[in-house]
C-alpha cells in the first residue's frame, strides 16, 4: 500500500512540475512584453484607422482593424494571451467611453469570442489548415455574438439607458433602406447590416492575419 501511494505520489510531482513550468514561461518578461504591445497595437488600431461605409452600412458602423494584433498575438502567444490583450484593450478604451460602457462590453464578448475559439484550435493544430479552421470557426462565433448584443443589449442601451430616440436610430438606416421603421426595424438592422458588416470586420482580421502572422512570428521568436 505504501508502496503504491509512493509511486503516485512521484508521477504526480513531475506534472505538477511541468506544469509550474508552463506557468512561468507564459508570464515570462518576454511574453508580458509582447502581450503588452499587442494589446498597445489592438487599442491604437481600434481609435484609427476607423471609419464607416455610409454606401452600404449606418453611419455608426464604423470598421476598424483592431483584430488583427490580437489575432497575431494569440497565434504567437496562446489562446489565454488572446483574451489579455482583448481585455487590457477593454480597459483602456473604458476611459474614453461615450456609451455607458455598452459598447465596450459588446467589443469585448465579441473579440473574446473572435480570438479564443481560433486561438484554441491553431493550438492544437498549428498547420495552415488549422489557422484556416480557427479564424473560420472564430469569424461565425464573433458574428453570432454582434448579432445577438446588437438585438438585445446595444440598441436597447442606447434607447432605454442613454434616452437616444429610436427614430433618430431607424433614420440612420432609411438612406440605406428607405421601407425601415421603428416595427420592423431589426428585420432590417440585424441580417443586413450587422451581419454583413461584421462579417467584412472578420474576414479582413483573418485576411491580413494570414498573410503577416508566420513574418511576424519569426521576428518574435528572436526575443
Amino acid at each position: 500500500m505504501n508502496d503504491s501511494v509512493k509511486t503516485e505520489t512521484e508521477q504526480a510531482q513531475p506534472a505538477e512540475k511541468t506544469a509550474e513550468k508552463a506557468k512561468r514561461k507564459f508570464f515570462s518578461a518576454s511574453n508580458i512584453a509582447k502581450i503588452g504591445m499587442f494589446a498597445a497595437l489592438t487599442t491604437v488600431l481600434y481609435y484609427f484607422p476607423k471609419f464607416p461605409i455610409v454606401a452600404l452600412f449606418p453611419s455608426f458602423l464604423e470598421l476598424n482593424f483592431s483584430d488583427i494584433p490580437a489575432l497575431i498575438g494569440t497565434f504567437s502567444l496562446g489562446p489565454v494571451a488572446g483574451a489579455i490583450i482583448v481585455f487590457v484593450k477593454f480597459l483602456l478604451k473604458l476611459p474614453a467611453t461615450s456609451t455607458m460602457c455598452v459598447g465596450e462590453l459588446s467589443d469585448l464578448v465579441c473579440g473574446l469570442a473572435f480570438v479564443i475559439p481560433a486561438g484554441i484550435i491553431y493550438r492544437r493544430h498549428r498547420t495552415f489548415r488549422g489557422a484556416l479552421a480557427g479564424l473560420a470557426v472564430g469569424m461565425v462565433s464573433s458574428v453570432v455574438f454582434s448579432m445577438i448584443s446588437n438585438r438585445f443589449v446595444i440598441v436597447p442601451a442606447y434607447v432605454k439607458l442613454m434616452g437616444f430616440p429610436m427614430e433618430a436610430i431607424v433614420g440612420m438606416l432609411t438612406p440605406i433602406f428607405s421601407s425601415c421603421t421603428a416595427e420592423n426595424f431589426y428585420s432590417y438592422y440585424i441580417p443586413f447590416s450587422v451581419l454583413p458588416f461584421n462579417l467584412l470586420r472578420c474576414l479582413i482580421a483573418s485576411v491580413v492575419t494570414l498573410l503577416l502572422y508566420k513574418r511576424i512570428s519569426i521576428l518574435l521568436n528572436k526575443f
